[in-house]
């Protein structure tokens, strides 16, 4: 699909999102000052959809990687310490892109898609040990919401600098999944192993992201290796719950359900569930989730959910 088509189809839903929600507030007797706060984000969403006119030049995400080799000239690399690195990188990219905006589950292939949508290019090399410049193109993405693959790499940077102690760290992978936890382990055990430092230099089209570096020494990735190899465990549970879905925010993709016995649980929605589960707001239905239990030697325990499906309730 290129990228017209795709602001085609965006739109359309937009515009069904809007009338979906109209119809709901008017159902449920929202007042009018809560209908217009929810309504008047989306439309603006859809005037930027269909005024859309960015520069594609501006719509990426660089990254610079350097990886100080030792007894090779500057710019040399060993090839099998640069595909480590870099594929590492892309692995655990995919991965947190299909939590994001697919599921937290282990089980399955990442969808074409999302894979696609978050390939990195090698675009230039330069020297300096060996800095490899990789680029992340967003062009596709047509909205006012921030794009999906600067979403991806701020939640990877958030799990690069809360790697140092246990608490932050399992407060950081526990959101991300099980395959985020097994890819973050396998990747950061190479670098370990490979005894060299890595940094990563976060060069985006929005300044507040321009030079935001994180870097990993052997040390340090011999230090988050052990707590995610020994202190943490990840598992995922598939659930189904009666209750009322409470709360949907289309922007954020967000959820809150009432379940029958009175908890309240929040998490997020799968993205091409988002449309459905507004047809259910305020309505008793079934809730098909996903939920990911993260725990740290400690005992602490942090729980995260996501909306898989909903259903009729019997």
């Amino acid at each position: 699909m290129n990228a017209f088509d795709e602001r085609i189809n965006q739109i359309k839903e937009t515009e069904k999102i809007i009338a979906d929600c109209r119809e709901m507030h008017k159902a449920i007797g929202l007042p009018d000052f809560l209908s217009k706060l929810e309504i008047s984000s989306l439309e603006q969403r859809l005037i930027d959809l269909q005024q859309h006119n960015i520069d594609e030049e501006t719509l990426s995400e660089e990254l610079e990687v350097k990886v100080m080799t030792t007894g090779l000239p500057s710019g040399q690399i060993p090839v099998r310490t640069l595909t480590t690195v870099l594929g590492g990188l892309q692995s655990l990219t995919d991965s947190v892109a299909n939590t994001l905006f697919n599921q937290p589950s282990n089980r399955g292939k990442i969808p074409q898609e999302i894979i696609e949508r978050n390939s990195w290019i090698l675009k230039a090399v330069k020297a300096g040990s060996f800095i490899a410049v990789i680029n992340l193109n967003h062009e596709s993405q047509i909205s006012i919401d921030e794009p999906p693959q600067r979403q991806v790499i701020s939640e990877l940077y958030n799990l690069f600098n809360a790697s140092d102690d246990e608490e932050p760290l399992l407060d950081a992978i526990s959101s991300l999944g099980t395959r985020t936890l097994k890819h973050y382990t396998d990747w950061i055990k190479n670098i370990r192993d490979l005894n060299v430092p890595v940094e990563i230099n976060w060069i985006s089209a929005n300044a507040q992201h321009e030079g935001v570096k994180v870097s990993f020494d052997p040390d340090r990735a011999g230090k988050i290796f052990t707590i995610l190899n020994e202190r943490l465990t990840s598992r995922e549970e598939e659930v189904s719950l009666q209750g009322r879905l409470t709360g949907i925010n289309v922007r954020t993709n967000s959820f809150e359900l009432c379940t029958a016995d009175g908890n309240k649980i929040v998490g997020r929605i799968v993205k091409d569930k988002v449309s459905k589960s507004i047809e259910y707001l305020d309505k008793r239905c079934y809730a098909e989730l996903i939920k990911v239990i993260t725990q740290s030697s400690a005992g602490q325990e942090k729980i995260s959910w996501i909306l898989n499906d909903v259903q009729d309730a019997e």
